[in-house]
């Protein structure tokens, strides 16, 4: 296989973008939002009138999922976003797995359950996707942001490249002086260690791994990153570890042991373990990082990473 990604292609006035609800479902009134935001883009929002027919944890279906899905994947539009996140995603990777891959890349939009997809796309296809908003999250609240700014300008191809600034080191191999090329895989923790196992098992080796999530005490975060670790997913083939928002994880007592699970960890290993990455669940914020695109992480005192975008 070609190791350089695949291109997306940044869209144009009047362009089409498939939504598709391949996990959980969505109120009316956030969707609607959401398509509001595109059409104001210019954009043209299409979605199966039948894509909610909630079917227990689920938004519809598998059956009716994965014929929505299959159609995003082999129409015109160049963006495939979907709807929320919640749960069902990786119920559609067997059935991916069937398909011959269309000739052209697409651009996957998500977060925290559609890692399971990102991973897919961005191991097997080798296409690069953007962890950010779901169309559920595209609020009035949040339109006047620089991070709305930023998914605008990456999607219409305005920048080239995404740059985090302040983050900060978590162990000594991060407080080196030096710059880290490669690319950035991964996305929420939990959904990560549920890759484990399967065909479709994440593979960071030689790359920079990012991880966030919610909900999720201390304890349950060490055990995960220990499982991931005995797996040999966290091992010294890191290039490094970035890390994004931990949010709604205290204690029944109040308490916040979640950073301490992360210090732990990142004092155990030899690779760079940076923190602040504004991604992921945390409240107001959702930044759009680009994944499997080439990315320059720079270490000190204070680290910042730089995304290229390759459109």
């Amino acid at each position: 296989m070609n190791n350089k990604p695949k291109s997306w292609t940044p869209l144009l006035v009047n362009d089409s973008v498939e939504i598709i609800a391949p996990a959980s479902a969505s109120t009316d009134e956030k969707m609607h939002h959401g398509l509001s935001w595109l059409k104001d883009l210019g954009l043209n929002p299409k979605y199966p009138t039948d894509m909610i027919q909630t079917d227990l944890f689920f938004a519809a279906p598998l059956e009716q999922q994965w014929e929505h899905f299959k159609q995003a994947l082999y129409s015109d539009a160049k963006v495939i976003w979907c709807l929320r996140g919640g749960y069902g995603s990786m119920r559609l990777i067997p059935l991916l797995e069937k398909l011959t891959p269309p000739k052209e890349a697409k651009l996957l939009i998500g977060f925290s359950d559609i890692t399971a997809l990102h991973i897919y796309l961005n191991q097997k296809w080798n296409w690069p996707s953007l962890h950010g908003r779901t169309i559920s999250q595209l609020h009035p609240d949040w339109e006047s942001s620089e991070e709305q700014s930023a998914l605008k300008n990456l999607l219409l191809g305005n920048i080239k490249q995404v740059t985090y600034n302040n983050l900060t080191p978590m162990n000594a191999a991060a407080k080196k002086s030096m710059t880290i090329e490669g690319s950035i895989v991964g996305g929420n923790l939990r959904l990560i260690q549920s890759s484990i196992g399967t065909s479709w098992e994440i593979q960071p080796k030689g790359k920079i791994l990012f991880i966030e999530d919610v909900s999720e005490r201390g304890y349950s975060i060490d055990r995960m990153l220990e499982q991931l670790h005995q797996a040999n997913i966290l091992d010294s083939n890191l290039k490094a570890l970035v890390i994004g928002d931990f949010t709604e994880g205290l204690e029944k007592n109040g308490q916040n042991l979640v950073p301490l699970a992360l210090q732990r960890f990142a004092d155990r290993v030899n690779y760079p373990v940076i923190m602040g990455l504004p991604c992921g669940h945390g409240k107001g914020q959702n930044a759009p990082l680009p994944l499997n695109t080439p990315v320059s992480l720079t270490l000190g005192e204070s680290c910042h990473l730089v995304c290229q975008v390759n459109n």
